[in-house]
């Protein structure tokens, strides 16, 4: 999902988590989950790329053009954790603010990025070595890097 429609979503979800608990900690941990969550990318550019170019980046992030695809920052597993957490930290505010505002940037990343259904789970990515080919769907006879290649 786009930059800009994350920032759609996240503001909202901000200033709700901001009316309902009334603290600036809260609205700035549901600013980074619904939108800077996204960081996870540059380390898969960086990685992949042996350099960093913001422009690059966001192509190569949009087109798929990951041979693997890390997004550490992308998993489904850390809302139980962080409710385990929260059981015994005794602070539930925090589980909710961090499911509702991970959720706001999971949910939309999982209906529009072509995931495939288990792809947001790192344990499954671990399973499928990370592959982008694994864990995306890509039109057929399509693989990888093939966008930017032709544009080569």
């Amino acid at each position: 999902m786009k930059m800009e429609h994350h920032a759609l979503i996240t503001v909202p979800v901000a200033a709700g988590t901001y009316y309902f608990t009334g603290s600036w900690f809260y609205t700035a941990i549901s600013v980074f989950l619904g939108f800077l969550v996204d960081f996870d990318h540059v380390f898969d550019y960086i990685r992949e790329e042996k350099r960093f170019d913001f422009k690059d980046m966001f192509i190569k992030s949009y087109l798929g053009d990951f041979k693997k695809l890390y997004v550490v920052f992308h998993a489904f597993e850390y809302i139980p954790i962080v409710w385990i957490i929260a059981f015994f930290i005794n602070n539930y505010t925090f589980a909710i603010v961090f499911t509702v505002s991970y959720l706001a940037h999971m949910i939309p990343d999982q209906l529009t990025n072509n995931v495939k259904p288990f792809g947001y789970f790192f344990i499954y990515r671990l399973i499928k070595n990370f592959s982008m080919k694994e864990t995306f769907y890509f039109p057929e006879g399509v693989e990888p890097g093939f966008i930017r290649k032709r544009q080569n």
